[in-house]
């Protein structure tokens, strides 16, 4: 009899512990405002676990992410790893989007037709403007072509609008755009191929706190897994509640899925996303500051 009241115990004991289960603790997330929100939605609305904290400029995510409250944080991986080279204790744990950027013109029907031209890009530092920026520079564009910045929701109002006529944009806001009389004149994706003979851009990615308890980041880890598991499977309902997320319609979100490449990927492609960062560090070493140690990639 005592041996089952200390087995029980032990039991109650490890679910207190543990903070996937415990009813007093929940996963506290960043997590950005776009695209990234449409492989999560279903969590953000219904997994009871899980706390998901909306960023939506990434010098408001650079503020949350020194608060040290956070058990996750996902964000574009070049903001991460410039994240944990200034200091913020956080881990990799996986890359999951590798398609979202395209320039897009209402006036333009190719790349060449918008030098000397506006171009508005949407978040300065993001990945796009570095790769974009980079193409320039091997091209002798750099100062052909005049840049403004400003947040993806209000570029895509510019230009839909017709007051602005080249934007280089996230899905789904370069659905939106093309859907209304937009096109297509550049694919960011392709540029960084054909740049850097790279076999994909690591563009969203996912990291834990760095003092995490492996157990928990497994745990997690193995939850998102799953979730993009059902997400590629049937992404009716995450379709459904992206739309009110987001605030878009479903249609703008299903067309935006035929431009976005979602795989969850974790250590395994680590070869490539250190070559990655060679990339841009010897283009723009500026970027990043350092390639990260070895810490950063080990949970």
């Amino acid at each position: 009899m005592k041996k089952k009241v200390f087995i029980l115990i032990m039991l109650a004991l490890l679910i207190i512990m543990n903070p996937i289960f415990s009813q007093n603790k929940k996963i506290e997330v960043l997590i950005p405002l776009g695209p990234t929100i449409i492989p999560f939605s279903t969590m953000i609305s219904e997994n009871p676990d899980f706390n998901f904290t909306i960023w939506r400029t990434l010098d408001e995510l650079v503020v949350k992410a020194r608060d040290n409250k956070y058990d996750v944080i996902i964000a574009p991986f070049t903001t991460l790893v410039n994240l944990y080279n200034k200091g913020v204790n956080i881990k990799y744990l996986s890359t999951f989007n590798f398609a979202s950027f395209y320039l897009i013109s209402n006036k333009a029907k190719r790349f060449n037709e918008i030098i000397g031209d506006n171009l508005y890009i949407a978040q300065k530092g993001s990945t796009q403007d570095i790769i974009f920026n980079i193409y320039l520079q091997e091209r002798n564009l750099k100062d052909k072509i005049n840049l403004y910045y400003s947040t993806p929701q209000e570029i895509t109002s510019l230009f839909i609008a017709g007051k602005v006529n080249n934007a280089l944009l996230p899905e789904p806001y370069v659905s939106m755009g093309v859907n209304n009389g937009g096109r297509i004149i550049l694919d960011i994706q392709r540029v960084y191929r054909e740049i850097s003979k790279g076999r994909f851009l690591p563009i969203t990615s996912i990291a834990v706190r760095g003092n995490i308890d492996k157990k928990e980041a497994q745990k997690i880890d193995s939850i998102f897994r799953e979730n993009f598991k059902k997400f590629s499977q049937d992404p009716k309902d995450y379709i459904e509640k992206a739309s009110e997320i987001l605030k878009l319609d479903k249609k703008i979100i299903e067309l935006s899925l035929k431009r976005l490449s979602f795989l969850y990927q974790g250590i395994s492609i680590k070869n490539e996303l250190i070559k990655y960062l060679e990339f841009i560090y010897e283009k723009n070493p500026q970027t990043i500051g350092n390639i990260p140690d070895e810490k950063f990639f080990t949970l």
